[in-house]
């Protein structure tokens, strides 16, 4: 008998032991490869090796797209794609809309965590019913990158501050180098920041606005440029362009840095994004959401990771390898931050464009109407589609898109 009492107790101790080092497991479901993907599965291994109880699996989806699909899929399967999901700023409504995203807010902690970020992230992750879906992460804004040696024999040292500046100075750089001047973008990104800048907005009021006067006036101007072919449209090969020394400029985000700097062979130049009026820089990128079908340990686990990257220690870790923009004030304070922006000139644009930032439009039908925009657009600079017929063509067609704006 004795031997019997023994053996159960090292059994209920080894039982005890054993559920007391069982790690929880998620899924981190994400959409960047390349360089940033790398960055992020290292940023997966150094949590796991920082604490004990959670372990996080990284599973690729190719792009943002697939995580959206793959999120979308989960829920109609009533299995989560996902425990933690990437999702680009634009797609969280839609996500959320369908109830498969945990309320952050109700999550232990978040207040802390939250009171941190900049103003302009709180803004992106907030929505209309006071809900908070999700948790800022890896976020950019647009920076002009430029050739200096063709800039050069235009003249230039640096390019103009300003989009009519820009349009003179590219007439010129083009004529000097025989190349297009820069490269500008039907995808609407940059493009709301250049309507914004000139006093005018996206959308407003269940409507899209590219037919007002301030939108207008800056589709008219970039149209000019293409027309007196001092810019080409942007494309999945405007990099190796830029590369080759086919196009003199680009805007892009401050996250593709790495990979120009392992691409181009010269030393590229960074400058602040271009303006009219008054700078005005808008802000993508992605944030981290928690599945609702996930398990409550689950959950709890995904939120310990989110809180982990949001740390100014790990978001500095992060920066350096992605060239990200901080999320919190925090890190931009960071003595180790601030002499790392200071150590190669133009890493410290996109951190002091947070100041004049604004969050990309994020209403359920943004995306939809993203592709009805960047259609209009296309026609507009690439077929000298009439302007006016066009715009106000756009803006009947996507009248339902935005009826849930505001």
């Amino acid at each position: 008998m004795p031997r019997l009492l023994t053996l159960s107790a090292t059994l209920l101790t080894a039982t005890l032991l054993s559920t007391a080092s069982a790690k929880t497991e998620i899924t981190f479901l994400y959409g960047l490869g390349g360089e940033l993907g790398k960055a992020i599965e290292s940023m997966i291994k150094e949590f796991n090796a920082a604490q004990n109880d959670v372990t996080v699996r990284g599973e690729f989806a190719n792009d943002y797209e697939g995580v959206v699909q793959k999120a979308l899929a989960g829920i109609a399967a009533g299995q989560p794609a996902g425990d933690v999901m990437q999702l680009e700023v634009a797609y969280v409504p839609r996500i959320a809309a369908s109830g498969a995203l945990v309320n952050l807010k109700t999550l232990p902690g978040f207040q802390t965590s939250f009171d941190t970020f900049w103003p302009v992230f709180k803004t992106q992750v907030s929505r209309p019913d006071g809900a908070v879906y999700s948790m800022p992460w890896n976020n950019s804004n647009p920076v002009l990158y430029y050739n200096p040696e063709l800039l050069k024999k235009a003249g230039f040292s640096v390019p103009p501050r300003t989009y009519p500046e820009l349009r003179v100075a590219a007439k010129k750089i083009t004529a000097a180098t025989g190349v297009p001047a820069i490269a500008l973008s039907s995808f609407p990104w940059v493009l709301e920041g250049a309507v914004w800048s000139n006093g005018g907005e996206m959308v407003d009021n269940g409507k899209l606005l590219l037919d007002q006067p301030a939108a207008k006036a800056v589709i008219t101007d970039w149209a000019g440029f293409f027309r007196d072919g001092s810019a080409v449209l942007q494309s999945p090969n405007t990099n190796a362009d830029f590369a080759a020394g086919k196009v003199a400029m680009v805007m892009n985000s401050v996250a593709s840095r790495p990979g120009l700097k392992a691409s181009v062979p010269f030393k590229f130049g960074t400058a602040p994004l271009p303006y009219y009026k008054k700078p005005v820089v808008p802000v993508g990128g992605a944030t981290l959401g928690i599945s609702k079908g996930s398990s409550a340990d689950k959950q709890q686990a995904a939120w310990t990771f989110i809180r982990w990257l949001a740390q100014p220690q790990q978001q500095f870790t992060w920066i350096k390898m992605s060239n990200y923009v901080p999320i919190t004030r925090t890190t931009t304070n960071l003595p180790a931050y601030k002499t790392y922006v200071a150590s190669e000139k133009g890493l410290e644009i996109g951190g002091q464009q947070l100041s004049s930032a604004r969050p990309r439009p994020s209403t359920t039908g943004y995306v939809q109407g993203t592709q009805e925009i960047i259609k209009s657009l296309d026609r507009i600079f690439l077929q000298n589609a009439p302007i006016d017929a066009t715009l106000s063509d756009l803006v009947q067609r996507t009248q339902p898109l935005f009826k849930d704006t505001k």
